[in-house]
């Protein structure tokens, strides 16, 4: 049931609904930044300052220090989302590159997704890693925003309905990634390597107590894609856009405001 180059084997819809999702992402971010710049022109007129923009993309953009200063648990909130979704995002650009457009003999792809060895080598436990921790940063992330939001109602919150849908999307990403996890490693033939998912591993323990098998990955996979590829499409219309703009707009001030 499982490919011997890829954990889940690529399709004709899945390359469809890939390029139908980076053509509505696209389209998107082109709308949204094309209005944002002419916010930005005066800004964009002088020329960059390297130095404070790498400061600024360190302290505020990766570690978000200026959340920090007013609240610990806004900040972590922060951290964990935008960390772990970035960190995902990274790791299936990864996953995609390696296995999409790379040769198969070069030596990332093979450690990676390995002919021979189904389990693939070094590349696929960093992997296996990779994909627990900044998927478990999402997930406490979501868990905080969601008691926040919806269960404390703090009072600075003012929630509305893309706040909901952004959130309803990202929660369900992170739960089926972590669903598929678990049932891949159902399979006897991960045990040795099961321990690298930590996350998974002891997911994979509760389902097969539970008697579930790996035999519904693909439909969970498949549903885990849909979800992932509709979430990205609609990145540039959500409030989730601000993971990619802040950044970008962040790192612009700070060296407008060096000069």
């Amino acid at each position: 049931m499982y490919d011997s180059y890829l954990y889940f084997p690529a399709t004709a819809a899945l390359y469809t609904a890939s390029v139908i999702t980076v053509l509505f992402l696209i389209a998107g971010a082109f709308a949204s930044i094309t209005l944002w710049f002419k916010g930005k022109a005066h800004s964009l007129h002088h020329g960059l300052n390297i130095p404070a923009i790498i400061k600024a993309f360190i302290f505020d953009c990766v570690l978000q220090l200026q959340i920090l200063k007013i609240s610990f648990v806004r900040w972590l909130m922060h951290f964990c989302i935008f960390i772990g979704f970035m960190g995902l995002f990274a790791q299936t650009s990864v996953m995609a590159v390696a296995s999409h457009f790379l040769p198969p003999d070069t030596a990332l792809a093979g450690t990676m997704f390995n002919h021979v060895d189904k389990l693939g080598g070094f590349g696929a436990r960093v992997l296996d890693v990779w994909g627990d921790i900044f998927g478990l940063m999402l997930a406490v992330g979501l868990a905080i925003a969601i008691v926040r939001r919806y269960i404390l109602k703090s009072a600075q919150l003012e929630t509305i309905t893309k706040d909901t849908v952004s959130i309803c999307l990202l929660s369900t990403i992170a739960l089926t990634g972590f669903l598929c996890e678990g049932l891949r490693l159902t399979d006897p033939m991960y045990a040795d390597v099961a321990a690298y998912s930590f996350v998974g591993n002891i997911l994979a323990g509760i389902f097969s107590s539970m008697g579930w098998t790996a035999a519904s990955y693909t439909s969970w996979v498949w549903l885990h894609a849909i979800v992932s590829f509709f979430f990205c499409g609609y990145l540039p219309f959500s409030k989730a856009w601000h993971i990619i703009v802040s950044p970008i707009e962040i790192v612009l001030d700070a060296s407008e405001r060096a000069k």
